[in-house]
């Protein structure tokens, strides 16, 4: 460090710029060199035992912390690609930035630029990179991963989950996948929710995430189910408004309640996608808003794309929207609806149609 204990503004520069240059991965003699003319800029008294002393406990201290080893240019420009491409859930889809690397790298002269200039050529050469058309700087990451699928050892049992009103005998539900179901304003998604996790507490690992409720309306909507709060143990109630990804249960059950989007609702599609990527061989049932009158919830057709199986409610109506797997083969569960009543703000009960006594319809 410089010596004493306050610096005059000309010292908290050469300070400031030995730091910049260890970062970008200059060698102390080069280090030196630049300290050396900014004291003649700057018209003090220097020599150079004293520039190599400030320089080499500018080293020894580790201005940067002692996290930040010297790195080239081109072990910097990697890992900053691949930290990038690790936070994306589509690798296809990162784009790079050459102005946004210089600004997160710290690179000020035009020789950095030009060295991670080159760097970025290098990756386009080893095929990691692409330059994007009519968008000069800007690159897309390459993903050559490939996973093969091994459809012969694998478990191909069903995921064994319970749904309120009997969805589950006319769809299948598998592991590692994500089911939405688009509701109304006050519909009764919170409570079908509900109830699907107490169908499924002793089976599977429940979380349930809630964007609304605080402790004391989860503790007012739990006792409307007539049961000991202490059976609700087994289901892990966690307040949360976004983030999803990174929280959920890979291998349990997550319900989501619900995932709101304030403003760029063509997003949705994406936190969905986002999602089912983060899963492993459970399940997410996420709960999204929907106006009236349609079936797919805000985001429209992009809230389908995941899906394996999709759901629309409304006061007193289920409908399966998408069901990809069906559970009986001779019946597409696609389109089919069930009337409902709510029994005091928790318990379904279905109302069968007057003319067939069936449950379950085809043509609303």
């Amino acid at each position: 460090m410089f010596p004493g204990n306050s610096k005059s503004a000309a010292e908290e520069l050469r300070y400031k710029t030995i730091a910049r240059l260890l970062q970008a991965g200059a060698d102390p003699d080069e280090v030196s060199e630049v300290v050396t003319k900014m004291f003649i800029a700057d018209k003090e008294d220097w020599d150079k035992e004293y520039v190599e002393r400030i320089v080499f406990d500018a080293v020894r201290d580790n201005v940067l912390t002692q996290s930040h080893p010297k790195k080239t240019m081109q072990v910097r420009v990697e890992e900053w690609l691949y930290s990038n491409v690790s936070n994306k859930s589509c690798y296809s889809d990162v784009a790079c930035s050459l102005l946004i690397c210089y600004g997160d790298l710290g690179l000020k002269t035009p020789s950095e630029k030009a060295s991670c200039r080159m760097c970025f050529r290098r990756l386009v050469e080893q095929g990691k990179l692409e330059p994007m058309r009519n968008r000069s700087g800007m690159y897309r990451y390459i993903d050559g991963k490939m996973e093969d699928m091994d459809f012969i050892n694998i478990d191909s049992t069903p995921f064994d989950i319970k749904y309120p009103l009997g969805v589950h005998e006319w769809v299948n539900t598998y592991r590692k996948t994500l089911i939405v179901i688009a509701g109304e304003p006050n519909a009764g998604k919170t409570a079908y929710l509900l109830n699907t996790a107490f169908k499924n507490m002793n089976d599977h690992k429940v979380t349930y995430f809630s964007s609304e409720m605080g402790p004391e309306e989860l503790q007012v909507r739990l006792k409307k189910f007539g049961k000991p709060l202490e059976d609700w143990k087994k289901i892990r109630f966690v307040a949360k408004t976004g983030g999803f990804k990174d929280v959920i249960e890979p291998n349990g059950l997550s319900i989501i309640d619900y995932l709101e989007v304030a403003k760029d609702f063509y997003d949705i599609g994406g936190m969905l996608t986002d999602i089912f990527n983060s899963l492993d061989g459970g399940v997410a049932i996420v709960a999204i808003q929907k106006p009236k009158g349609r079936d797919t919830g805000i985001g429209g057709e992009r809230t389908l794309d995941k899906a394996r199986l999709y759901m629309a409610i409304e006061p007193g109506i289920l409908k399966i929207v998408k069901g990809k797997l069906w559970r009986q083969e001779c019946t597409n569960p696609n389109g089919m609806w069930v009337k409902w009543n709510l029994v005091g703000g928790a318990k379904f009960t279905i109302l069968p149609d007057p003319t067939t006594a069936e449950n379950w319809r085809h043509k609303i």
